[in-house]
């Protein structure tokens, strides 16, 4: 007996199965490029650990904003073209992203390299300008495999951008683990090592481009032919045999800017927040380490530290982060149908589960904070901070899967507000502790901050959706249940 599908059921499936396939791809790469910190602690020692850190979340933070949200206007743009069947508009999209990404990248990288010493200043660490100019080669590449990127999800097209990011974190840590050992073999130092693993980032951004450009050469095609209709009237453009497609007349370049624009900002702004916790650490700590006198090789040591805590407790955040990813599809279908009891009813299982998981981690981290340390990272050096840096993962968790639900209610706006002000508390914490109490300091302004953005959430959440007041024996209850 053969069974048929229906075409919109067909297509259900591919959405979800694609949703899948990008979301795990991206959740393995993120595992990946936070487990490579600590063969790179290990083998080169928390200077240079400390360094990376740095200057990784600076690059970080101009490679968002190079990219400025236009990928997810290209997959908006394009999946509207094509579902009109306007092949040519699509093309047009890609091309004109192309150019306006490369032109931000190029600039952005200028800035970058001739301002790696001025940057290095602000930071307080003059070493770390080499590192910086490295980083910033990414930039010539980055912005078109992202913009290559959200082409081909504008096309539903899953597997290749997958395969892109996963080939672009193997590669930059593959060239991380060599440069690594290439330097520390020749005794290079702490700055020139730093600097050569950064050039994974441009290794990364390569292998990157060279998956999504492989066998594409259809992308940037003028030569289809092509039926261009117009106030009743038929031309036709392009030799050889093959289908017609039948299209509308080019829309104007500036309007095309214009919408790329309008898709592209807001998705920006809300972009650019989540790196902020890193970059503001990174500007911050090392400085205020400083204020006392204390030599910037010292400084530069314990902010990787510091930061070995910091790598655990993304792994944490970014696992309840991807499994809050999958809430998304029921919560925007639930919204749809206007289902307020089941809105509602979701909400409060994933909040309590995401309490649960993220009380638990915590607890497990600030228990074995002393042997986790010793057996990742060769010694218990900063355990104190790691235990408090790991009260951080119950309100990572709740923040991570609470933004996750306001996005299935379609509010993208909240999540990048509330975060955007936890980081400004987390600014003015580190500047209150760190230098009475060091990377203990930043620790506590982690965990608080990590709160503060939990309950903001969970105070947008209740203006939307009805939740249970948060009692003690509920949560107890629940739990239990669980």
């Amino acid at each position: 007996m053969k069974i048929e599908i229906e075409p919109r059921q067909a297509g259900k499936k591919a959405l979800w199965q694609g949703a899948a396939l990008l979301g795990g791809a991206a959740l393995l790469s993120k595992v990946i490029g936070t487990l490579q910190k600590i063969p790179l602690q290990n083998v080169a020692g928390d200077e240079v650990f400390g360094l990376y850190s740095a200057v990784y979340a600076l690059a970080i933070m101009w490679m968002t904003l190079a990219a400025a949200g236009v990928p997810v206007a290209v997959s908006a743009l394009v999946a509207d073209r094509t579902a009109r069947e306007d092949e040519e508009g699509a093309q047009r999209v890609l091309r004109w992203a192309l150019g306006l990404l490369g032109a931000s990248g190029l600039v952005m990288f200028a800035v970058l390299w001739l301002g790696a010493d001025v940057f290095a200043g602000w930071m307080k660490l003059d070493d770390a300008a080499p590192a910086i100019r490295m980083s910033s080669l990414a930039l010539l590449f980055a912005p078109a495999t992202a913009v290559l990127r959200g082409y081909e999800q504008g096309r539903m097209r899953m597997l290749r951008p997958a395969v892109s990011q996963l080939a672009e974190q193997t590669a930059r840590v593959a060239f991380m683990l060599a440069a690594l050992f290439i330097a520390v073999g020749a005794a290079w130092s702490a700055p020139a090592t730093a600097a050569a693993v950064h050039g994974g980032l441009a290794t990364g951004a390569i292998a990157g481009l060279a998956v999504m450009a492989w066998q594409s050469g259809g992308w940037l095609s003028r030569n289809k032919p092509i039926v261009i209709q117009a106030t009743g009237a038929k031309k036709s453009f392009g030799g050889g045999e093959g289908a017609q497609r039948l299209v509308k007349l080019p829309e104007d370049r500036i309007a095309l800017v214009k919408r790329i624009a309008k898709v592209a900002i807001p998705v920006a702004i809300a972009s650019v927040v989540a790196p902020l916790f890193g970059l503001i650490d990174a500007f911050s700590i090392p400085r205020l380490l400083q204020g006392e006198g204390a030599a910037a090789a010292w400084s530069m040591a314990q902010f990787g530290v510091y930061n070995r805590g910091v790598a655990l407790l993304q792994l944490v955040v970014m696992a309840a982060g991807g499994a809050a990813a999958a809430l998304v599809p029921a919560f925007t279908a639930a919204r749809a149908r206007g289902d307020v009891g089941e809105l509602a009813s979701r909400a409060t299982f994933a909040l309590r589960i995401a309490w649960w998981f993220g009380c638990a981690a915590a607890v497990g981290l600030v228990i074995l904070a002393s042997p986790i340390n010793e057996a990742l990272f060769a010694d218990r050096s900063g355990s104190a901070a790691m235990a408090l840096i790991a009260l951080g993962a119950a309100g990572g968790t709740l923040q991570a899967v609470s933004a996750a639900l306001l996005q299935g209610m379609g509010d993208l706006r909240s999540p990048a507000v509330n975060l955007a002000a936890a980081a400004l508390l987390k600014l003015m914490l580190n500047i209150a502790l760190v230098p009475a109490h060091g990377i203990g300091g930043a620790a506590a302004a982690m965990a608080i901050a990590y709160a503060v953005a939990a309950l903001l959430n969970a105070l947008s959440l209740r203006q939307r959706v009805q939740l249970p007041a948060p009692r003690a024996a509920l949560a107890w209850r629940s739990g239990a249940a669980l």
